[in-house]
């Protein structure tokens, strides 16, 4: 990301950052694939007489291809995703800092409750804004795989990450619609011996990548009415 710009041109340059990750999240999946037939030329290469060695081989590979390599993937977005997020909301954050009299450091807390915090008190409300609900439960859900490993015991947010993956509070109307018609969960749960974990799939990512994106410029549309600082005279 560049330098800090005014709102309405941090939206336009989020916007398209955002369509670009959204175009990787969505063709991930294909280097995958890519990856399989790969593998299963090189069982006929190295082991054309050697039937056992190939499914010795082969247990090994499609267990990364079907499982390990899939849940990389869409970590791996999420993680990227909002990261890109937080940068944004810190850039907007700054702007608004330069047109206000508050200091983005006089706001106690940490990561993106401190920004949001911030934009409450330089009058802008990002919890009235549509999507709002969904951001928070992302940054609920990152947290969790990466202070837990997405093992719901270990979260304090397990009541509530186990009820908004129930009733698929993730998503946005819209895409509940769509959950509910296709019978697959974006977001689901897994055994493990440590209990339950949250799991993402990488349709989660490219859906959520459209919400922080509708998100963002929503709130940079608010920005823009911050009226700048009449100069002493």
């Amino acid at each position: 990301m560049g330098p800090t710009r005014r709102p309405g041109q941090l939206a336009t340059r989020a916007s398209e950052e955002f369509d670009n990750l959204s175009d990787f999240i969505w063709k991930a999946p294909r280097l995958v694939e890519s990856e399989r037939t790969l593998e299963l030329a090189k069982l006929e290469r190295y082991f054309p007489d050697d039937v056992e060695s190939r499914e010795v081989r082969w247990r090994a590979e499609s267990l990364k291809l079907d499982h390990v390599f899939p849940y990389l993937v869409a970590i791996g977005n999420l993680f990227a995703l909002l990261s890109l997020f937080e940068s944004y909301m810190l850039a907007l954050c700054v702007e608004l800092q330069s047109r206000t009299a508050v200091e983005l450091n006089s706001i106690g807390g940490t990561g993106i409750r401190r920004l949001l915090k911030f934009l409450r008190k330089v009058g802008i409300a990002p919890d009235d804004l549509y999507l709002h609900q969904q951001v928070q439960v992302a940054i609920k859900i990152r947290n969790c795989l990466i202070h837990a490993s997405g093992v719901l015991s270990w979260s304090h947010d397990n009541d509530d990450l186990r009820e908004l993956q129930r009733t698929g509070a993730y998503l946005s109307p819209e895409h509940q619609s769509v959950r509910t018609k296709q019978g697959g969960e974006y977001v689901y749960l897994q055994p493990s011996a440590l209990g339950d974990r949250l799991m993402v799939r990488n349709e989660y990512c490219h859906v959520l990548c459209s919400c922080l994106r509708t998100y963002f410029v929503a709130l940079c549309d608010k920005a823009d009415r911050v009226a700048m600082p009449v100069p002493r005279a």
